[in-house]
C-alpha cells in the first residue's frame, strides 16, 4: 500500500509539480526543454574519398547535436528525479508524523483514562 502511494505521489508530482522538466505520455519520459531528438546517426558512406568525408562531416554535425541534446536530457531527469523523491519523501514524512502523532495521543489518552479509572475505584 505504501508503494502505491509512494508512486501516486511520484506521479502527481511530476504531472502537476512546477518544478518538473519533463513530460510522461504513455510511459515514456521525454525532455520538453530540449529540441528535437537528433536521431540515429548518418551512416558512414566509404564508396570513395568524397563520401566519406562528406559522412565524416553529416556525423561530426550530428554528433554535435546529439552531445547537446545528452546533455539537456540528463539535467532534465535529473531535475524531475529530484522533484519526484522530495516530494514522495515530503509526503512519507507527513504520513510518518500524522501516525506518529495520532500515536502519541492514543497513548496518552490511554494513560489518563488508566489514572482515572485508578481514582475512581478507590
Amino acid at each position: 500500500m505504501l508503494k502505491q502511494f509512494m508512486a501516486a505521489a511520484a506521479f502527481a508530482t511530476l504531472a502537476f509539480g512546477t518544478a518538473h522538466a519533463g513530460s510522461i505520455t504513455g510511459g515514456v519520459w521525454t525532455p520538453s526543454g530540449c529540441g528535437a531528438n537528433p536521431g540515429t546517426p548518418p551512416e558512414m558512406d566509404g564508396h570513395n574519398q568524397a563520401s566519406y568525408t562528406k559522412s565524416a562531416k553529416e556525423f561530426q554535425a550530428w554528433q554535435d547535436k546529439a552531445k547537446a541534446y545528452e546533455q539537456c536530457t540528463s539535467d532534465e531527469a535529473k531535475t524531475d528525479q529530484s522533484a519526484v523523491i522530495d516530494g514522495a519523501n515530503k509526503t512519507i514524512q507527513t504520513i510518518n508524523d500524522g501516525s506518529k502523532a495520532f500515536v502519541d495521543q492514543a497513548n496518552a489518552a490511554m494513560e489518563k483514562l488508566k489514572g482515572a479509572a485508578k481514582k475512581s475505584s478507590n
